[in-house]
């Protein structure tokens, strides 16, 4: 799976140098079609431009689409246990400690917590969209504190029994943070605008469709926040055959089934731009590289 920035960005232009491209949208289920339709779009003008070019570029296309799946997680099945669900995990949390993964992700957060906390003279208030089993919520609380950080955090997720289990970690472990039972894709059916500065989603962009992202980043403009960030791993044939290698280690064969899937559903960085030009017009959009393989999407409103 590869980025293809040259070929995005060509793409992209070609599409818009036709008219009517992306589209525009005044209701979120307006644009949930845009955003599908978009990214579709795209990835069919860059399959077309990539066949009118060297041997090489046709054939990384290829390997691109051919890695692309369809299949879904098990962490996104309804027929899988939830105590089958919380291992795998359990899993993602021991490997995102081995890798250092808060650290890095509390790294890239860091900018909008000061930036929101200098304008505002108070903590800034962080929404973790999607947040699973809340290790991050809980590890940014954590290490927020230790750094001296001013920042609320709060963990939200629309399966309660993720939030549910979340709680009790977090009052087990007397960790200044909160979770709440929350639709991404309807922030305002729950929040009051203004309620939080900054919302965040780690790990978890690929499970959701262009249109369904598209929504999340829409809402959280809507909802009043100043900042969205979101991060991924970053698309390429190296995450592609080194995350079901990598997570191997841990024995856990659900946990690389997940992955398998996972690291051939990564979005490219171009295509991150897109869905959230298409969903924060006039927003200042950017995304960017990350070590040891992640893409950082940054919205600011």
């Amino acid at each position: 799976m590869i980025q293809f920035p040259e070929l995005n960005r060509d793409a992209r232009a070609s599409l818009e140098a036709e008219g009517q491209f992306p589209g525009g949208w005044e209701t979120m289920a307006q644009l949930e079609r845009v955003a599908d339709t978009a990214l579709a779009r795209l990835r069919a003008r860059r399959t077309e431009l990539a066949a009118g070019g060297p041997a090489t570029l046709r054939a990384l296309s290829l390997v691109d689409r051919l890695l692309w799946t369809e299949r879904v997680e098990y962490l996104d099945r309804d027929d899988v246990s939830d105590a089958r669900k919380q291992r795998i995990v359990h899993a993602l949390h021991r490997m995102n400690q081995g890798l250092l993964s808060y650290h890095r992700f509390l790294h890239h957060l860091r900018p909008a917590i000061e930036h929101v906390a200098r304008r505002e003279r108070r903590p800034a208030r962080v929404l973790e969209l999607a947040s699973g089993s809340g290790e991050f919520t809980m590890a940014l609380g954590r290490l927020a504190g230790r750094k001296g950080l001013p920042v609320r955090v709060t963990g939200s997720d629309v399966v309660p029994a993720y939030v549910a289990h979340a709680i009790i970690r977090a009052q087990a472990r007397r960790l200044p943070v909160r979770f709440v039972e929350l639709n991404a894709f309807d922030l305002l059916s729950t929040l009051t605008p203004g309620d939080f500065d900054i919302c965040f989603i780690a790990q978890s962009i690929h499970h959701f469709s262009p249109g369904q992202l598209a929504m999340m980043v829409a809402q959280a403009g809507l909802a009043g926040a100043r900042h969205f960030v979101g991060i991924d791993g970053r698309r390429s044939l190296l995450m592609a055959v080194g995350l079901p290698l990598f997570t191997a280690l841990s024995l856990q064969r659900d946990f690389v089934h997940d992955a398998a899937i996972t690291a051939r559903r990564f979005y490219s960085e171009a295509e991150l731009a897109l869905i959230a030009d298409i969903a924060a017009p006039g927003a200042d959009v950017s995304v960017e590289r990350a070590e040891p393989g992640y893409s950082v999407l940054h919205v600011r409103y």
